[in-house]
């Protein structure tokens, strides 16, 4: 055998041990998300990702020698092993979440133009740790450690947006008790201390429902926006923000102040990510995680499993046997999706995907078209898309194709695709733009998300 055969050999061994890694990697990541806390069969992993049971077991028993998964022989069930604990309190100790949360930052300042922040939380108060400034004509320099009690500020707000009602409430006779022993503070807004109060109250119900905070600050000049979104931690606890600042036209009130809520949100979520939280919810809508389906089995041919023909599995997709992409579809219809408007807009889960079709630039509740230009339409398109991919436990960085139907391709879309890019972070999802003879609106969005 010559020298370049013996070379393709040992790259082609090197190619195998790779994937074989990558899908015991897999295999893995679908027992860790298992929803039942007995752990899994055999029979649902193979479904779950359209694996032969004996290719299954000899991916599995290096993680069963090694203690990452566990073989409970009584039950035949596989479930997380002691090792994977050690593994993951290993990272946590290990994180920094300044460090974490860095290239995040970074990414939103380049992007937005505003001074991108990271704020802790301590106790009852806010303590800003990092700042990268935007490279906008007047771009913010704040003063790292500096602090805000926890009920003054779009950070505090959009922390206290994911706790509890009684946290909320024993935060409020915080914010009664400052107001009444100082009513001329900055921080108590008005002379009474039911004011401030109810101020707190209004904020962070606004931070619920959209999934970001915003603070207005006109005292000192050009009105300054404020928009933070909250950091969950690997249990899912609020520990921190990530946030913008800087002079925003329209103030909280602009069209363009949502689509920074929106990357802030985005942002926000990234962060969590990388500290362990696997709901993918953070700075999402109200307190409400995804839950998980329920145990069942799948077919082989599922699109959601891992494989040269489709993306990484994501985790346990499963259906009953026999069902068919027809028999799989199931309307997303909730109180925190934008119903659908009119006879051709809907969302639709099939084949391990969410598919929405026909959503466009209309108030949730009303029915009416928001916005009259095509940059305040992109906005309220994207607001309607976010609401669909939360209320299911996704976000724009699960969205792998969009297909965009403008009014008037030649004249809106670099406005339109500055709006667009907003929401989105590198690599964008496929896109495919095309003019239309709509309705009453600009443009239309329909996007395709793999489900979790």
């Amino acid at each position: 055998m010559s020298d370049t055969d013996g070379n393709e050999a040992a790259s082609a061994a090197t190619r195998n041990r790779s994937s074989s890694l990558r899908r015991a990697l897999t295999v893995l990541d679908y027992v860790a998300d298992y929803p039942d806390p007995a752990g899994a069969s055999l029979t649902d992993i193979a479904q779950g990702l359209g694996l032969h049971k004996s290719t299954l077991l000899r991916l599995l028993t290096p993680l069963t020698d090694n203690g990452l998964v566990l073989r409970d022989a009584e039950r035949a069930r596989y479930r997380l092993g002691s090792h994977a604990a050690y593994l993951g309190g290993a990272y946590l100790d290990r994180l920094d979440l300044r460090e974490v949360a860095r290239g995040t930052l970074a990414r939103l300042a380049e992007r937005t133009g505003h001074t991108a922040r990271l704020t802790l939380r301590e106790a009852d108060e806010t303590v800003l740790v990092d700042a990268v400034e935007g490279s906008g004509p007047m771009p913010l320099r704040p003063r790292l450690g500096a602090r805000r009690p926890l009920y003054d500020g779009a950070a505090g707000w959009a922390l206290l947006a994911r706790v509890d009602d009684g946290e909320v409430a024993r935060v409020r006779q915080t914010v009664r008790t400052a107001a009444r022993n100082d009513s001329a503070a900055e921080n108590a807004v008005g002379d009474a201390a039911e004011e401030a109060a109810e101020r707190l109250r209004t904020a962070v119900t606004a931070a619920r429902r959209n999934g970001f905070a915003l603070e207005e600050d006109g005292r000192a000049g050009p009105v300054v926006l404020g928009v933070d979104a909250a950091v969950l931690d690997h249990a899912g606890t609020p520990i921190a923000a990530v946030g913008l600042s800087g002079p925003v036209p329209g103030g909280a009130s602009g069209a363009s102040a949502s689509a920074l809520g929106a990357a802030v949100r985005a942002a926000a979520r990234e962060v969590s990510h990388a500290l362990g939280d696997r709901a993918g919810t953070a700075g999402g809508t109200g307190g409400s995680r995804a839950t998980p389906p329920a145990p069942g089995s799948s077919g082989a041919g599922d699109p959601h499993r891992s494989g040269p023909t489709g993306p990484p599995a994501r985790g346990p997709h499963r259906t009953r046997k026999g069902d068919t992409p027809m028999d799989r579809r199931q309307v997303i219809s909730t109180q925190a999706a934008p119903q659908p408007v009119g006879a051709y807009s809907q969302a639709i889960v099939a084949g391990g995907f969410l598919h929405t079709a026909g959503l466009g630039p209309h108030d949730p509740v009303s029915g009416r078209v928001e916005g009259t230009s095509i940059a305040e339409q992109t906005e309220q398109t994207m607001r309607n898309l976010a609401s669909v991919l939360d209320a299911h436990g996704l976000d724009f960085s699960d969205v792998v194709r969009a297909t965009v139907h403008l009014q008037h391709l030649d004249r809106d879309f670099d406005d339109f695709n500055t709006a667009y890019e907003l929401h989105l972070t590198p690599p964008y999802p496929v896109r495919t733009t095309v003019g239309a003879d709509l309705a009453n609106v600009l443009l239309e969005i329909d996007m395709t998300a793999v489900l979790r």
